[in-house]
């Protein structure tokens, strides 16, 4: 059986990110990592001052490299970034961000009682029969929240869930008293892969698709292209 055409286009748009991603890697480490020449100072935010002057010079020279726009690189940027960084966590900054990590958890947590306490299944006709609430609304299926430097909350997007689901918990947040629905922002990963608890039918066919290409495609002398995050999986 012959896949959709846009099921084709999904999938090659996300194996042309990760393409993409590979390259802002492997272009920052060959110029702008290199011990006689350091750029980033993973002691401050991305956003830092002196940091945010590094980006733009690595911008400037990716772009004359590779033609890019200007804002795709600088979110690659920022990814790989978050991924350096993590390198140069001392002890303290370990147990801080293990401290984040357990309040991310329990907004997760949070979240999934919230939206299951104002759920009626009888108003959304779209769900499978398969819907099982035990099975969706938990922890590991919603978007993580993250604070950033700046003091500003930023709700992490799922790449694997399914469409339908994400409008289904943004509409239930509108239901929940004192919650202001925050839009998903691209600077938080929510996790790569489902968790494997996540049931079959939460997860997006096109996400599904290109799991089964890489796979077929996967040379075990090569590393898998990654995508970095500083965030959980949700």
């Amino acid at each position: 059986m012959m896949e959709s055409p846009s099921l084709n286009d999904g999938t090659q748009q996300k194996v042309e990110k990760n393409r993409f991603q590979a390259n802002i890697r492997s272009f920052v480490d060959q110029h702008f990592t290199v011990p006689h020449n350091p750029q980033w100072d993973y002691h401050q935010s991305f956003k830092a001052p002196r940091n945010a002057l590094a980006t733009q010079n690595i911008i400037q020279a990716f772009h004359a490299d590779h033609g890019s726009p200007y804002d795709r690189i600088e979110h690659g940027l920022s990814v790989y970034f978050s991924s350096l960084k993590a390198k140069f966590r001392t002890t303290e900054d370990k147990a801080m961000l293990k401290q984040q990590r357990d309040r991310r958890r329990a907004r997760r947590i949070k979240k999934a009682a919230g939206r299951r306490k104002v759920f009626d299944q009888t108003q959304f006709p779209f769900l499978p029969r398969e819907f099982e609430t035990q099975l969706c609304f938990v922890p590991s299926a919603m978007s993580p929240e993250h604070t950033d430097d700046d003091g500003e909350v930023k709700v992490g997007l799922l790449p694997w869930r399914a469409a339908k689901f994400t409008r289904l918990f943004k509409h239930l947040d509108t239901l929940r008293p004192k919650r202001t629905p925050r839009p998903g922002n691209p600077d938080l990963d929510g996790g790569r892969a489902p968790p494997p608890d996540i049931p079959l039918f939460m997860i997006d066919p096109e996400y599904v698709a290109l799991d089964r290409a890489q796979q077929e495609q996967h040379d075990p002398e090569e590393e898998d292209i990654e995508m970095d995050s500083m965030s959980d999986g949700e």
